[in-house]
């Protein structure tokens, strides 16, 4: 279809051009500011080429407000925050320019701007199995990151067979639009790093193997204090439940030593002992530098880390 490759070829020159001046995460928001735009661009120009779908378009154009016009007025603040004012104002005018050359040429039938309509409604029916690109869900989602888990945009992830799991199956809603990646920490069975994998915020599930002599391990204040690193310092503790068993959540930030700069990472993690052994589900911010504040960052992020750990269940 004409149409629709139009988007995928507007979509790789907007990526070659973003890859030589920006962080992936930008990457990310410009190639799906790109394909919003165009999206709407090709809309208006079916409408105006063949009237008789002015009606589908006009109800398309209403129905995308909910979850593509979110997105595309959250990267917009994003672009903004992170490019400043006046490279964001250029961005914009060199993506209006690839969309108007690219959109030149009239659609050759009929038949391909009603298929281009089809495949746009299956988009925006955004159902928990719609094949929606993982940058408009985590736009979509950016100011609200938790709603993307309460709307039912989620993977459950499981540790059935994963080699790290201790022989345990532990089921984790994990949000949609977050990339699975491999861990370094030997206890770390599985990591997820929001924003298809270019955000800083990551989800963490640890499995440990308790010795014998920890077998009827409490978890409280003092315990986990015990556990932690020198570098780490414990800004509060507070009781939950996971799977219906008690549990503790502890807020922590940990100092990074690094030759050029100090990072620090601010971190909840979802702690429960069970069976001699210790489940942790991190949910952290960072690195980022040691002198930012993170406390902004964390709680727009903390419901949706409990949301996660309430979700957690263990396979007995």
């Amino acid at each position: 279809m004409r149409t629709t490759l139009i988007f995928f070829c507007f979509l790789y020159a907007c990526h070659c051009h973003a890859q030589q001046h920006y962080s992936p995460k930008v990457q990310l928001a410009i190639e799906t500011y790109a394909f919003l735009k165009a999206q709407n661009a090709s809309l208006k120009n079916v409408a105006i080429q063949f009237p008789s779908f002015t009606n589908e378009v006009r109800s398309l154009e209403k129905n995308a407000q909910a979850i593509f016009g979110r997105a595309e007025r959250n990267i917009e603040h994003f672009l903004q925050e992170e490019l400043g004012g006046s490279q964001f104002a250029s961005l914009e005018k060199h993506i209006d320019s690839l969309v108007k050359e690219q959109l030149k040429n009239p659609i050759q039938k009929k038949e391909y701007a009603g298929e281009f309509l089809e495949n746009v409604k299956d988009k925006m029916d955004f159902s928990q199995d719609a094949a929606v690109h993982k940058g408009i869900i985590s736009f979509a989602y950016h100011d609200a990151p938790h709603q993307e888990v309460a709307d039912g945009h989620i993977i459950n992830f499981t540790t059935e067979g994963h080699p790290k799991a201790e022989e345990t199956i532990f089921t984790v809603p994990i949000p949609k639009s977050w990339t699975a990646q491999e861990a370094d920490m030997p206890a770390t069975v599985q990591q997820f790093t929001s924003c298809d994998g270019t955000g800083t915020e990551k989800i963490l599930i640890v499995i440990h193997e308790l010795p014998q002599e920890y077998r009827n391990l409490s978890l409280n204040e003092k315990s986990v204090k015990e556990m932690m690193p020198p570098q780490s310092r414990l800004i509060r503790t507070e009781p939950v439940v996971i799977d219906d068993m008690p549990g503790i959540m502890i807020e922590v930030e940990e100092i990074w030593d690094s030759p050029s700069e100090d990072m620090k990472v601010r971190m909840l993690q979802f702690m429960l002992s069970h069976e001699q052994k210790l489940y942790c589900l991190q949910g952290s911010i960072g690195p980022v530098s040691a002198n930012q504040n993170l406390d902004q960052q964390l709680r727009k992020y903390e419901p949706l880390f409990r949301m996660v750990a309430k979700g957690a269940q263990i396979e007995n």
